[in-house]
């Protein structure tokens, strides 16, 4: 940590001009590292964004930038370089359908959430789902086998997947694949608004690792930022760190997206640093120590903190100092400085006087003594964890209660430590079914956890020896469930017995009430049809082609949940 006993004036002067020589040449060094012309624009439209690289996105950092598509599906695509189609995913989840393209020079491009692809590439698809009886499929197309030229149409852009509305989601990639921002490739975005902090905190820090926060309110007007209170900040331990809640916007656009770059610095000593420019698939979940988890779970608000856990490998977070922690043992008064900046280097800077104030008493804290670095298991009547090394991202005193449950009869509601403590890996989790409770077909148990609205959430897991268990990357609250209701299927519109010759697709929604939907099929006279799935629409369809000829046909539905709950329906077709 940073002791100001330890540091005088001369050593800091020095060191910030150390530091800031080194953040310059790296600034220039990211201009001159990336190709500035090598790669145009995938759309030929104004571009504005509705997310940037690097944002904090749910338990990731955002891989690419989301560009708008107008509010609409259907933009043409265009390839921004010479190359060859590497990759080509359709999912009903994550990226949707995806296609990646190969350059000359290393680098992939990737494209997400689009609506549909070059016939070439829509054929070979097609082929593919009937040959495997599948809707999600992956292909490698071999190497120079589908050569695009710069500036050729190769696809169409939706919504397709986990996305939240039409864009294009583009991402440029490394020959490890390692996605860099696409801004450093000289892609332009019109940007003439100043980053937003909206709220500060201070967390004190203490020698059990519990801490207590103080929050302050920002009034902000351009790049000016300001406290809402005029005093000197009073810290209450002995060490301390800082957090800010903030945005970025582009122009043209209302989305709240991420900063480019934060900075912190003590006494004019940059003491940490995010910065977005690069992200390594396997360190994406290292956002849930960069935030305040606790906070985000409750309120769905992500404090950005200085703090470094011991078992963080997060490359983004630069010029750390003692992992962002200060040790405040004098009466001065000291100067800490925040700067939030955008890529195109507007900046929003804070500064807070601050000095020590009475001490807070640290919260008391009991458990199991669990080390990050080691396997860890607990035990009880009712249930047992195994934890293994690395899942957390520092060390720990667990606990686990045992609680009456309302919510279901099949075992005990098992409070596990605490929901707001984030992990990096599963970890097994068994629980002890009543055995006074006599169930026919146990493999219709399952295990659930409720989140901090009190929802359900599935969990599977199987039984065994008394116990169901499986795998889970949270803590909270959970218990054995059951769940015997099949699917439910809803036609959009009447079909049995019905000349179907003037639509274009047939429609269902279908929603489960608790495991979710595992697979699905549809026929078509008893042979194998594609059955298209957009899951945040509770959506399946079939868009009406070559197989289905003219004359009556028997179309069935088919759908199993988690836990093999079956749903189906038929319906007799006429197309003339």
């Amino acid at each position: 940590m940073i002791d100001v006993k330890q540091k005088t004036v001369s050593n800091i002067g020095f060191l910030f001009i150390v530091i800031s020589l080194f953040v310059f040449h790296n600034n220039a060094e990211a201009q001159q590292k990336y190709p500035q012309d090598y790669f145009s624009s995938p759309l030929k439209i104004p571009l504005v964004l509705a997310g940037s690289f690097g944002e904090l996105r749910g338990s990731h950092f955002h891989s690419g930038i989301d560009i708008k598509t107008q509010g609409s599906i259907g933009k043409k695509v265009y390839a921004p370089a010479d190359g060859y189609v590497s990759r080509i995913k359709v999912s009903p989840w994550g990226y949707g359908n995806a296609l990646y393209i190969k350059h000359p020079n290393g680098y992939t491009t990737v494209y997400a959430h689009l609506n549909r692809y070059m016939d070439t590439i829509s054929q070979m698809i097609i082929a593919k789902q009937y040959r495997t009886k599948s809707y999600a499929v992956e292909i490698f197309p071999k190497a120079g086998s589908i050569k695009i030229k710069k500036g050729q149409v190769i696809a169409r852009t939706g919504n397709s997947g986990s996305s939240g509305g039409p864009h294009l989601h583009f991402e440029i990639r490394n020959s490890a694949e390692e996605p860099i921002n696409p801004l450093l490739f000289g892609i332009k975005i019109a940007d003439h608004q100043y980053p937003s902090i909206r709220k500060f905190r201070i967390y004190n820090l203490f020698e059990n690792s519990s801490t207590k926060f103080n929050e302050y309110q920002i009034t902000q007007k351009g790049k000016s930022v300001k406290l809402k209170i005029n005093d000197t900040i009073l810290i209450h331990s002995d060490k301390f760190y800082p957090a800010v809640e903030g945005f970025d916007r582009w122009d043209a656009a209302v989305n709240k997206n991420g900063y480019y770059k934060l900075e912190y610095y003590f006494d004019d000593t940059l003491f940490f640093q995010f910065i977005a420019d690069k992200l390594v698939f396997n360190q994406k979940r290292y956002i849930n120590t960069y935030i305040d988890y606790a906070e985000y779970k409750k309120e769905k608000v992500r404090f950005q903190r200085s703090f470094i856990e011991e078992n963080t490998k997060l490359r983004n977070t630069k010029n750390n100092i003692d992992n962002g922690v200060i040790s405040l043992n004098d009466d001065k008064v000291h100067t800490l400085k925040v700067i939030a900046e955008d890529f195109n280097g507007q900046k929003s800077i804070l500064k807070i006087a601050l000095k020590k104030g009475k001490a807070y008493s640290a919260k008391e804290l009991s458990g199991a003594f669990f080390d990050w670095k080691h396997n860890n298991a607990y035990e009880n009547s009712e249930m047992r964890v195994e934890i293994p090394a690395g899942a957390f991202y520092s060390n720990h005193l667990f606990w686990v209660n045992n609680k009456i449950n309302k919510y279901s009869k099949y075992s005990k509601l098992i409070e596990i430590y605490d929901i707001g403590v984030p992990l990096h890996k599963y970890y097994s989790l068994k629980i002890k079914l009543d055995s006074s409770i006599k169930v026919i077909d146990k493999s219709k148990l399952c295990i659930l956890s409720l989140n901090t609205k009190n929802q359900l959430i599935y969990e599977g897991g199987k039984y065994s020896n008394g116990f169901m268990s499986t795998k889970t990357r949270s803590f909270g609250e959970y218990f054995i469930g059951i769940d015997t209701i099949a699917p439910i299927i809803k036609q959009q519109n009447v079909y049995n017995n019905k000349n179907i010759t003037k639509q274009r697709s047939l429609d269902f929604k279908v929603t489960d009430n608790l495991s979710g939907i595992d697979k699905y099929k549809a026929t078509l006279d008893g042979k194998w049809i594609l059955l298209k799935y957009d899951p945040k629409k509770n959506r399946m369809y079939y868009e009406i082609d070559k197989h289905f000829t003219a004359g009556k046909h028997k179309f069935e539905i088919k759908i199993w949940d988690s836990r093999g709950n079956v749903a189906s329906k038929s319906y007799n077709l006429i197309r003339s």
